[in-house]
């Protein structure tokens, strides 16, 4: 395989001027072997197995290539050839100087000039028509978008107090992970002194995913470890951050010694958002310690309570129904500055929305259950409302973006020859 060129961080840049990546297809039968050859037609526009072949080298550049690399491929090539229609259909179009502004602002992105990206692309076999073709679909997209749906979107200043509560807690970078944690309990030495080193040589998030599925202790296990939420770096403990910060998804960052287990983490996403501090971000949450560990009794209980509350409302009293040999004080109410807190509580609520529950910490033989309340921005870093307007109206653009994009695929003639 081609060693990537292009620093990962670049796979965010490619999301924003493109589409959001879609399922891959079921099925891409292989045909003629001449690399113009057409390999299919959207719309009676040919991809040809050149276009295939590029488009593999630039996605592996910019490391989204993904499990497999021609289905990716040839989905983003579905996508900019529809979108370059529909820009077509409705007289988009742009200028020479719209084209040059679009690659220097994504070769900005990786502390390059454009110039100096096209040379690294082409040492890597990519040719730069490949690379203004992305630049011209994605920028054509992009303002197709705002100009059928910038005037429809309207934001509340209720969503904008929502947003600075909540949502605009995150910091400038993003990571989707997937976790395995395996218990560090004496018992399991042997098994897990056997599984860890398995753990440590997968490559891909399929054998993750399947390894999460048969041996991981957490509740994420049945999903394949995945973690369904954006969790900011500057959250994280920093060994963890400083990985996950450069390196490429399918990375495997492992195993970590918290209490009570052995965790490993994979990236399976990476993205740029807009930036607030760790400092200035403070955690609402409950915790309560059940003595035994990861016994069979409080896994039990924790199942129960999982499945009886909805909001750290109902939290205290049905731990407190579970475990009645509590002390009636044993749930602490916590707002603590997320840079003050341990580096493994901090990694487990940093895992949840408001309102999930963690069980995964053992501390002093005494099962951890957190349950996150809220995230508030507090100090002096919150950023001024216009701005947080403009992310709003920015996230809405392209949810409607997406839509827009599977309507056209539905209506799509895509052939194979």
């Amino acid at each position: 395989m081609r060693a990537s060129l292009f620093r990962p961080a670049l796979l965010a840049a490619a999301l924003v001027l493109g589409s959001a990546l879609t399922a891959p297809l079921t099925a891409t039968p292989a045909r003629a072997q001449s690399p113009f050859a057409a390999a299919l037609y959207v719309n009676d526009d040919a991809i040809t197995n050149y276009d295939i072949t590029q488009k593999m080298r630039f996605l592996e550049f910019i490391g989204a290539q993904g499990d497999n690399p021609r289905e990716r491929a040839i989905e983003r090539l579905i996508e900019d050839r529809l979108q370059m229609q529909e820009a077509a259909r409705l007289g988009g179009r742009l200028t020479p100087d719209q084209v040059t502004a679009g690659m220097n602002e994504f070769a900005a992105r990786a502390n390059i000039t454009a110039d100096e990206m096209i040379e690294r692309m082409a040492q890597a076999g990519i040719d730069r028509e490949t690379f203004e073709s992305f630049i011209r679909s994605g920028v054509l997209w992009r303002e197709l978008v705002v100009a059928v749906y910038g005037r429809t979107i309207t934001i509340s200043d209720a969503q904008i107090d929502q947003a600075l509560s909540v949502e605009g807690v995150q910091p400038s970078t993003e990571v989707l992970i997937s976790e395995i944690f395996l218990p560090s309990d004496p018992q399991f030495a042997e098994q897990v002194s056997r599984i860890i080193p398995q753990v440590q040589r997968i490559r891909t998030e399929t054998e993750f995913a399947n390894a999460a599925r048969q041996v991981s202790a957490a509740p994420s296990a049945t999903s394949g470890g995945r973690v369904e939420r954006w969790i900011d770096l500057g959250g994280l403990p920093p060994e963890l951050a400083t990985a996950f910060s450069s390196a490429a998804p399918g990375t495997v960052i492992g195993p970590m010694e918290m209490p009570g287990a052995y965790a490993f983490f994979q990236l399976r996403a990476r993205r740029d958002s807009r930036a607030v501090s760790a400092e200035a971000t403070e955690l609402d949450y409950r915790m309560a310690m059940l003595p035994g560990g990861r016994s069979e009794t409080n896994l039990a209980r924790i199942a129960r309570i999982r499945e009886g509350t909805d909001s750290c409302v109902d939290f205290d009293a049905r731990v407190l129904r579970e475990a009645p040999e509590l002390p009636t004080d044993a749930v602490q109410h916590l707002t603590q500055p997320l840079t003050s807190l341990s580096s493994a509580v901090r990694t487990e609520l940093e895992r949840l929305n408001p309102g999930q529950i963690s069980a995964n910490l053992v501390q002093d033989n005494a099962l951890m259950v957190l349950m996150l309340c809220a995230r508030t921005i507090s100090g002096e870093n919150i950023p001024p409302r216009a701005q947080v307007r403009e992310g709003l109206i920015n996230r809405a653009l392209e949810g409607q973006a997406m839509v827009y994009l599977q309507r056209l695929r539905a209506e799509a003639d895509i052939r194979y020859p």
